[in-house]
């Protein structure tokens, strides 16, 4: 998504933008790396909802994702698919559900790394189908993904794009998507709210954030250009393509969407036991 949205803003703000990757401590060295650069627009952050509305209750960080950050403009998100191996006796999400309530704590499921959303949403969808989960954590989501398709754990909360390579492979079976209605991708997946009438649906995101200090026209240059973008045909298929869901958001409605899952997010991890880290 930054590589998308980077070509773009190259092409209509007349400068390049340079994908700059900072890995390490999921995503947050690279976000206190921008809230402490300076404010003049030339450091940017490709910010995900884990980094700004989780890590404050998930990991030890320096910075605060509310105060030290503006919120420009939002891309794109993936909802969450939850996959099975297909070597496990259950062929649906209700059977799945049965085996669960008359076998406690049988069903592995395997995370990207706990406090990320592959375990928080992994744990939603557990606490909706009332049923008790062996939480298995990995470093990464290949390694998660890989060990649902050996068999080796049962199930993986994934987002669309990392698991969507798999839709017509043997080995794992996608069970249900985390979105509002279903996916153009996987039409004859059901949703979660489709299982759980009174289940909200849940995403990720990715959208731009630069430093708080940021001045407003520059962040409103941005913005402009990002919406812009969105409202490209090319653009949106491009991210679709992907597994993307474009999320047209600028400024406040972005900044309320930060908030939103700051109040979603914060007691699933208390209610886990998850603390900074």
């Amino acid at each position: 998504m930054a590589r998308l949205i980077g070509e773009r803003l190259t092409k209509s703000l007349g400068g390049p933008f340079i994908v700059d990757n900072k890995g390490g401590a999921g995503g947050t060295i690279a976000a206190d790396f921008v809230a402490k650069a300076p404010a003049d627009g030339y450091t940017l952050f490709m910010a995900t909802l884990t980094q700004i509305s989780t890590a404050p209750f998930t990991n030890k960080i320096r910075y605060d994702p509310i105060k030290d950050f503006v919120p420009i403009a939002n891309v794109g998100g993936n909802p969450f698919v939850i996959t099975v191996s297909t070597q496990k006796p259950y062929k649906t999400v209700a059977e799945m559900i049965d085996y669960g309530k008359r076998n406690p704590g049988k069903l592995n499921m395997g995370n990207a790394g706990v406090g990320g959303l592959t375990h928080l949403s992994g744990l939603l969808f557990a606490r909706r189908a009332g049923i008790e989960v062996t939480e298995v954590p990995y470093k990464g989501a290949a390694l998660a993904l890989a060990d649902v398709l050996s068999g080796q754990t049962d199930l993986y909360s994934g987002n669309l794009s990392e698991v969507l390579p798999y839709a017509n492979n043997a080995k794992v079976r996608l069970m249900a998507v985390s979105s509002k209605s279903r996916i153009r991708q996987l039409p004859d997946v059901p949703t979660v709210s489709e299982l759980f009438p009174d289940a909200q649906p849940v995403e990720t995101w990715n959208g731009l954030v630069g430093p708080a200090a940021m001045p407003s026209a520059i962040v409103d240059r941005i913005a402009e250009a990002v919406m812009a973008a969105h409202a490209s045909p090319e653009f949106q298929k491009r991210l679709e393509d992907a597994g993307i869901t474009p999320l047209p958001e600028a400024k406040a409605a972005f900044a309320r969407r930060i908030q939103n899952d700051i109040a979603t997010w914060k007691p699933i991890a208390e209610q886990a036991g998850i603390t900074p880290e």
